[in-house]
């Protein structure tokens, strides 16, 4: 499911013409262009590790996936890129972009919710931080 909201996105991005945006919204349409598609491969790298039990790789891909999602979080919100957020063109593909995130980690979580055990982590605690935004996980790992 998370796969097709960045697929859609994708196609959205790569359809958008830059001649009638402003610096800063070309600016962000590139840099979210490359995120989408480094943020895709890391999920389709999760989903295959995951699916042929390779509990370290899919484990580090959620986590990689993760630390690419801050990143984008990090530049939206510079001052420069938060008046984007509301009343620009871009503002539905950016919103487009946070909802595709959050079911990606979300959907990402429940699938990897029935293995902890066999990766060898007790839990994964969640949060996510306002100021700066982004999004926090932390693991209890089992002692063997």
């Amino acid at each position: 499911m998370e796969k097709t909201g960045f697929e859609n996105l994708t196609k959205k991005l790569d359809e958008i013409s830059e001649a009638g945006l402003s610096f800063n919204e070309a600016e962000l349409i590139r840099f979210l262009r490359s995120e989408v598609k480094k943020q895709k491969g890391l999920l389709d790298s999760f989903n295959e590790a995951l699916d042929s039990q390779r509990w370290e790789e899919a484990l580090s891909s959620f986590l990689l996936f993760t630390q690419r999602v801050n990143v984008v979080f990090i530049y939206l919100f510079q001052p420069t890129h938060i008046s984007l957020l509301t009343g620009s063109k871009i503002s539905s593909l950016l919103e487009e972009y946070l909802s595709a995130t959050s079911l990606s980690i979300s959907m990402s979580l429940l699938k990897l919710r029935p293995h902890l055990k066999k990766i060898g982590v007790e839990s994964i605690t969640t949060s996510i931080l306002s100021n700066p935004p982004s999004l926090n996980f932390s693991m209890v790992i089992k002692g063997e």
